[in-house]
């Protein structure tokens, strides 16, 4: 006859739960890197123009206008805020892939971002 010793699952979480937290706080400050001003553009640039998308906007002049008012680059201080606020945040790669393949300007903000 085989025994076999069985964990409980709240045991066996409670064993892993430590190393789950350290993995979730090492994990990001070990990959990834400082956003760069580039890739805050494409961020702001492809929420912008998924957003359009939502509204259906078409008109490239509108489209130019709005996109240049979220880079900050029609005076707009609190737009170039956003902007700012983003250069030299955290940000992976896979953070990167996520907003590009993004079907909606909340699955950037809500999945690609978090």
């Amino acid at each position: 006859m085989r025994f076999v010793t069985v964990v409980p699952r709240s045991l066996a979480f409670s064993l892993l739960r430590p190393a789950l937290l350290l993995a979730l706080v090492l994990g990001p400050a070990s990959c990834g890197h400082p956003a760069t001003e580039v890739e805050c553009q494409t961020i702001v640039e492809r929420i912008v123009e998924l957003e359009l998308q939502a509204q259906r906007v078409t008109d490239p002049a509108e489209i130019n206008k709005r996109r240049s008012e979220s880079l900050g680059l029609a005076g707009d201080a609190n737009r170039s805020d956003v902007l700012q606020g983003c250069i030299g945040r955290h940000i992976t790669d896979g953070a990167l892939a996520c907003v590009r393949r993004a079907e909606s300007a909340q699955e950037i903000t809500d999945r690609c971002l978090r």
